[in-house]
């Protein structure tokens, strides 16, 4: 299986990142099971809303 670290966005997105990828696909470039080895949350994400309404 592929290692795979999840982000979790401000906004509650979700992104799955690709850390190491696992012989198998190296040699069929066909995606197994995601596992997850890594959780990381980030505060990237100002929504629209709060831009739009600032007086």
């Amino acid at each position: 299986m592929c290692d795979y670290t999840q982000v979790h966005y401000k906004c509650t997105h979700l992104r799955y990142t690709v850390r190491a990828w696992c012989t198998k696909y190296q040699q069929t470039q066909k995606r197994c099971q995601p596992n997850v080895v890594a959780v990381q949350g980030e505060n990237l994400q100002v929504s629209f809303w709060y831009w739009a309404n600032i007086e």
